[in-house]
């Protein structure tokens, strides 16, 4: 996460020299999006795990013990962040537009020391290139020396993909604000069918049929993709909205 965050930084600095903007206002946007990530990402796997905690609420601090879930820290630490820019008076989309590509990558390097630490671990595979963690490990611990889907490199490669095409594409993607939406949105969009490699705990499943779980986490991915594209519609509507006399 640090090396995440190092080098999503040294980005989002880059990126702000090219679309001019304040490069200090913009370390202070990535600060409190990092706080507020943190906090959103606690809060939201604390809520799923409210049983667990109930034993001991001293523990919901203590996040050098783990337990962190995604898509609260990404809807936490956008929303700080913007607001963020709002209040420094930073164009809102064209700076979210100049941390996407450091979103990206940040998510590829992140889901890496996922792959160190063992967590966010896949289901039992037969395919070659499956992985046996220690017996001391989650995933360990949960299935023994089965081969399973090494989902977090599966995410990690699904980063730098999405990285690549918003990297490629960022200098041409039309109105502020589309190019933030169109990374999120694609990032939304592979994470669906990655999941199904992924080990969920039997709780967080809302629908199984022949064989095949649907997890919160897909139809968290389902409502953000869609209000991605909701927003990308908005933004170019917008720009082709005649100037008011």
């Amino acid at each position: 996460m640090a090396v995440a965050f190092l080098f999503g930084t040294w980005l989002a600095l880059r990126e702000s020299r090219r679309l001019h903007l304040d490069e200090d206002r913009v370390v202070t946007v990535v600060l409190v999006a990092l706080v507020a990530g943190v906090l959103g990402a606690r809060m939201l796997y604390v809520l799923e795990h409210v049983s667990e905690f109930r034993r001991e609420w001293g523990s919901v601090l203590a996040l050098w013990q783990g337990g962190l879930t995604l898509y609260g820290g990404l809807v936490a630490g956008v929303f700080g962040g913007l607001l963020a820019a709002r209040r420094l008076g930073l164009p809102v989309w064209v700076t979210a537009d100049a941390l996407a590509p450091s979103l990206a990558i940040g998510g590829a390097i992140g889901r890496v020391g996922c792959f160190l630490n063992g967590c966010c671990y896949g289901r039992p595979t037969r395919l070659p290139w499956g992985v046996s963690f220690p017996p001391s490990s989650f995933a360990g611990l949960e299935f023994g020396n089965a081969k399973i889907h090494p989902s977090q490199l599966y995410f990690s490669l699904a980063g730098l993909v999405v990285f690549a095409f918003v990297w490629a594409v960022r200098k041409r993607t039309g109105p502020a604000g589309t190019l933030f939406w169109i990374s999120t949105m694609l990032y939304a969009l592979v994470r669906i069918p990655l999941d199904f490699t992924r080990a969920y705990e039997p709780e967080t499943a809302f629908l199984s049929a022949f064989g095949i779980e649907i997890v919160e986490s897909q139809l968290s991915s389902l409502a953000i993709a869609l209000f991605s594209l909701l927003m990308i519609m908005r933004l170019r509507r917008e720009s082709l909205a005649p100037s008011a006399a």
